[in-house]
């Protein structure tokens, strides 16, 4: 690797071009250079410019299995595709396709004539921590609800917004790791939220078919979310301390026997809480290894 010396002049920083490469490359005074930021923090410069091309996939398929194409739809929709289409070899029953759970919960753009599913949109999402923090709010909520109001409708409905979220950070952290979309966060940032994001969904997921009865293990739990709550809220501020202290808290929840369904959920519950512990605790050692 060669090293050259930054030079300033008033507010401005620069370096310059090797002379061999501007040789190379026929580049001079009148020139226009490419500049990209990745992910790790390097500027690559390049001698030609490329204009952006929105991305887009065209897919033939021959299965007709709603469930394996759903699975299909949520792929393409969750990678940074500006637009993609699904090309079917039978037609599909469209208001049973439309009314499945992971098309209604955020693929809103996606559309359905019978033989092509297509999804064209100019939405771009680069801040999956903000989504995340969102995420959270949305968990403690449901909490709320469940233990004030049960009211069943608006407990599916925040279940419905919170897949979304998680979606919508599974494409944000696909885009930036895959294709160096714009992002502010490390690519070791955004595996953790990724995974922070899952945990959190599969929470949920299990919750909501916990008694509307168990009313301390439910406010145990809210007061744990209140806790990842804050340490999600304050991202480039916790520490390992903060993490060990929800750790205990997680911990202390009651030792589920399963012997039933709700029990089985209750169970899936803490086994959950605990995985998010794990990535939090892995998150904040890595940040004490960025301060050597």
């Amino acid at each position: 690797m060669e090293i050259r010396n930054v030079q300033r002049t008033g507010n401005m920083h620069y370096v310059y071009l090797p002379t061999l490469w501007c040789k190379k490359y026929d580049i001079s005074s009148k020139s226009k250079v490419g500049l990209e930021t990745m992910n790790d923090g390097s500027l690559n410069i390049s001698s030609f410019i490329v204009k952006r091309q929105d991305k887009s996939v065209n897919l033939n398929v021959l299965e007709h299995d709603q469930d394996v194409l759903i699975k299909l739809v949520v792929a393409c929709y969750i990678n940074p595709t500006r637009s993609f289409k699904i090309k079917l070899g039978k037609k599909i029953n469209i208001p049973e396709f439309l009314n499945q759970k992971d098309i209604t919960s955020g693929l809103e753009f996606v559309e359905v004539d019978g033989l092509n599913i297509t999804y064209e949109s100019s939405m771009t999402i680069d801040e999956p921590d903000s989504l995340l923090k969102t995420l959270v709010r949305k968990v403690k909520n449901l909490l709320v609800v469940m233990i004030n109001d049960y009211n069943i409708k608006l407990i599916n409905k925040y279940e419905e917004e919170i897949d979304k979220s998680k979606t919508l950070i599974y494409k944000a952290t696909i885009g930036a790791l895959s294709f160096h979309e714009k992002s502010n966060l490390k690519p070791l940032e955004l595996h953790y939220i990724a995974l922070i994001s899952m945990n959190l969904e599969e929470i949920v997921d299990h919750l909501r078919f916990v008694d509307k009865n168990e009313k301390d293990f439910l406010n145990n739990v809210l007061g744990i979310t209140n806790k990842i709550k804050l340490i999600l809220e304050n991202l480039n501020e916790f520490d390992y301390k903060q993490v060990l202290e929800l750790t205990k808290d997680i911990l202390r929840l009651d030792n589920i026997t399963i012997k039933d369904v709700r029990t089985y959920d209750k169970k899936r519950v803490k086994e959950h809480l605990v995985n998010l512990s794990e990535v939090l605790l892995d998150w904040s050692v890595t940040k004490e290894l960025e301060k050597t």
